[in-house]
């Protein structure tokens, strides 16, 4: 049996020997967006599509069979260069592409067998599979074998960087992957001799449908020259961040099934904003050193969570910096979007509640924008895939 110390020798020379190699590997500058690499991983048959979407009969939208690529590119996470990866759907003998980026909705970081895998629900870890993989499956195969070009990105924190903490409701920070995915997608389009003439559709539920809207926003301002965003169509994204916090802290002494994604999110706003990067004992009434702990809160109060002045500081306005991030990544009003905005939601979703859509609709209408509001009466945080999925892709066929 090995003693104590020599153990504690061996931990050291083989953490010794990571560190050497991660100089080794240090990554070669690439402009950001460049494509890495790109693998065909399979494809379904236009007779397989149908049986693997589960959501809603897809028989009259299935028109071809689908190759599928995990496409490898390079970015930036916390100012350092980063390679990350997504899944492109591509539909068979295609020569000209409709673009679709289809992002994804919350997925907590962790692979717990006996308890949950983000591996399962990770797009470029898909390998054909008729089981997990919900959104991949019953969205991103739909609109695909529908003869869409989809790409469907992982995020930083999941696949390939699963070893990075994820910028969860940081949609500024998360705009940086996504974009360069999408320019990744460009070049491999090239690559292919696929005709692609700039027009990109959004899309994207939950924490996705967030990143939709603010992914049509920050296009339109900084990548117009690179593509032309005709539309976007989210499904129960939290739109109005400054709203949903608000509520939280209105009733910050109640308990809370939304606690969890207030702890999270608060966390990942402070890591990835400049202006902040605070120590979390600075506002958290318990420990936190990193994004599990802030998801897995001791308490479902969020008074409980955070610190009481931390709290007051944020509801009477004094912190402002945090109140100027939470603005920030606010995307419900304040800004004309050029092209077509549809937002979808229940009218009785539980996790984003429904005013995100409203305060929308509202505020991007009187900025000057189209908008269209798909109310599901009833509909939950979960209940409207389908109806989403069709109705994306009828308002997306109208606009080709």
């Amino acid at each position: 049996m090995k003693t104590l110390s020599t153990r504690i020798l061996v931990i050291l020379f083989l953490l010794g020997t990571q560190s050497c190699k991660k100089k080794i590997a240090e990554l070669e500058y690439k402009e950001r967006g460049t494509l890495i690499e790109y693998n065909l991983k399979g494809t379904i048959p236009e007779s397989g599509i149908v049986p693997r979407i589960n959501e809603f009969d897809a028989q009259d939208i299935v028109q071809n069979g689908v190759n599928y690529y995990s496409i490898t590119y390079r970015t930036i996470y916390e100012g350092k260069q980063i390679n990350s990866r997504g899944l492109l759907l591509v539909p068979e003998h295609v020569d000209s592409a409709y673009l679709i980026a289809y992002f994804h909705g919350t997925q907590i970081p962790i692979n717990l067998s006996a308890f949950y895998e983000s591996k399962y629900e990770t797009p470029s870890n898909y390998e054909g599979q008729g089981n997990n993989f919900i959104e991949t499956r019953n969205i991103g195969l739909a609109w695909a074998s529908a003869g869409y070009i989809v790409f469907l990105p992982d995020y930083i924190g999941f696949g390939a960087t699963e070893n990075k903490e994820h910028p969860y409701l940081a949609y500024d920070e998360l705009f940086k992957s996504n974009i360069d995915g999408l320019l990744a997608v460009k070049q491999f389009l090239a690559e292919k001799g696929i005709t692609y003439d700039n027009r990109l559709f959004l899309s994207g539920w939950s924490q996705g449908g967030g990143a939709s809207l603010s992914a049509h926003k920050f296009i339109q301002e900084q990548y117009a020259s690179e593509f032309t965003v005709t539309a976007s169509s989210s499904l129960a994204g939290p739109y109005n961040l400054r709203g949903f916090m608000d509520d939280i802290l209105s009733r910050k002494d109640e308990e809370l099934i939304t606690n969890n994604i207030f702890s999270w999110g608060l966390y990942s706003l402070n890591k990835f904003s400049p202006e902040l990067k605070r120590p979390t004992d600075q506002f958290y009434s318990y420990p936190v050193y990193d994004q599990y702990s802030a998801i897995f809160t001791p308490s479902q109060i969020p008074s409980q969570t955070f610190k009481a002045y931390f709290l007051a500081n944020i509801i009477d306005g004094s912190d402002a910096a945090m109140n100027q991030v939470i603005n920030r990544n606010t995307f419900s009003s304040g800004w004309n979007p050029v092209g077509k905005v549809f937002l979808h939601h229940g009218d009785a979703d539980e996790i984003v509640y429904y005013y995100n859509a409203t305060d929308a609709m509202e505020g991007l209408g009187n900025a000057g924008g189209d908008v269209t509001l798909y109310t599901y009466l009833g509909g939950t945080h979960l209940s409207d895939v389908g109806l989403y999925t069709q109705n994306t892709l009828n308002d997306f066929n109208a606009l080709k």
